[in-house]
């Protein structure tokens, strides 16, 4: 029966390519004057991994993995290739546009606060939220240190259409120094996008942007564009959404976007 050599049938792991050792058939190193991972096809010593003779690649840009320099890395990180495009490293992946905070709630005031930091210039609130129906509105406040501000010293213009069974309507309404911002006009459930500017920024109002839309019970569907002005150059740290009736529902999530 013929003996087979187990050796012969792995490889083994050895680190950095060191010139001083001595390796033997299937020794796999890193090299990183390449950041290649390289097996050996024969035993040598002083040989380099791109010596064809005594080495084959075994990875192209293998990096840690191979070196064993390669840790565990941190919670939420990626594997991506380094600053010097020759090896892989952990690191955080950055983006442009990412996901803060969520809140669903089914009563009550709801608030993002404490997470507008120096990282984004522009905050996103995209919203799902139900209010009572009616003349209901739903409002929107600056938070200075954690609180809401009720300061008058909001102010707003708004314009939109509106359908039912009976005929089209425009709408254009406009406040000046009151005590909170609009977010949406008219009661029942409603969808909106609202966008805040340099929340931190101490040198100028803060302007919050919303496009709003709801459909209520077949009966009306209607649509609005607001800017809503904040006359203040001090910084804030979050927004609360209330309403002049009962908020049921409010299900949202925050985005932070650099420019």
């Amino acid at each position: 029966m013929a003996t087979i050599n187990i050796a012969n049938l792995t490889f083994t792991h050895k680190g950095n390519y060191d010139g001083s050792t001595s390796y033997v058939k299937n020794d796999v190193v890193y090299y990183a004057t390449n950041g290649n991972a390289y097996i050996a096809k024969q035993g040598t010593t002083g040989n380099v991994p791109t010596n064809g003779t005594y080495w084959s690649q075994f990875a192209a840009g293998s990096g840690g993995i191979w070196n064993a320099g390669l840790s565990l890395g941190s919670a939420g990180q990626s594997v991506k290739v380094n600053a010097a495009g020759n090896a892989l490293e952990f690191g955080t992946i950055s983006s442009d546009y990412v996901k803060l905070a969520s809140v669903d709630s089914t009563s009550g005031e709801v608030s993002f606060d404490g997470f507008f930091t120096s990282d984004y210039k522009v905050y996103d609130v995209i919203a799902h939220m139900c209010i009572s129906n009616g003349t209901n509105w739903a409002k929107i406040f600056v938070n200075s240190g954690g609180s809401k501000v009720t300061a008058s010293n909001y102010r707003l213009v708004a314009s939109g259409a509106s359908r039912d069974s009976g005929a089209d309507a425009t709408i254009k309404y406009s406040k000046w120094n009151e005590a909170y911002g609009i977010a949406h006009y008219w009661g029942g459930p409603a969808k909106f996008s609202c966008r805040i500017f340099n929340p931190l920024d101490t040198t100028t109002e803060k302007f919050i942007h919303i496009e709003a839309n709801s459909y209520q019970s077949d009966t009306k569907l209607w649509r609005e564009n607001i800017v809503n002005v904040y006359h203040s150059d001090a910084a804030i740290s979050g927004v609360t959404f209330g309403s002049s009736g009962t908020l049921g529902i409010f299900q949202a999530d925050l985005y932070g976007i650099k420019t």
